[in-house]
């Protein structure tokens, strides 16, 4: 934690904490909202996370009112970003399983970290680079891409050529 600064630790526990989050809601949906249409979920999650946030969402807003582009770029990241995404997040759920659908909050951080580096120009250093490429192998461990006899296989010849 010492590569953060001290005052972007809370970001950084609620970026983890997020990842949690999803995990623990896919596996939930999984095992009790199996016959419940993708649709439903979606909305039902998205009503219940907007009524959730509203009041520190209304407590925070600015006093000025908002313009035609403020109110489109909310309903635009509302919808694509947030609407589709879970509709898409519960049909994976639903055609492919709770486990399987899990894999995609690993890719939450990675993704985080470019978002970082792209839009706000942070760095990214070697305990970054490390986290991220054992995400990535633990991504293709689970989902059977890599397998670790191969990877055992591969050592094994690396061992002998040497």
């Amino acid at each position: 934690m010492s590569d953060q600064p001290h005052g972007k630790l809370l970001a950084a526990l609620a970026v983890v904490a997020m990842a949690l989050c999803y995990a623990i809601g896919t596996l939930l949906a999984g095992r009790h909202l199996r016959g419940t249409p993708p649709l439903v979920v979606a909305l039902a999650s998205t009503a219940v996370s907007t009524l959730a946030v509203l009041p520190i969402g209304v407590a925070q807003a600015p006093s000025e009112v908002w313009h035609g582009e403020t109110i489109m770029a909310i309903l635009v990241l509302g919808f694509v970003g947030t609407a589709i995404a879970y509709l898409l997040f519960f049909a994976l759920i639903q055609r492919a399983g709770a486990n399987y659908a899990t894999l995609v909050t690993y890719l939450v951080p990675p993704i985080a970290l470019l978002y970082g580096a792209v839009f706000l120009h942070e760095s990214f250093g070697l305990a970054d680079f490390a986290s991220l490429a054992l995400i990535l192998l633990g991504v293709a461990l689970a989902t059977g891409s890599v397998r670790l006899a191969s990877l055992r296989a591969g050592r094994t010849e690396a061992r002998e050529a040497a």
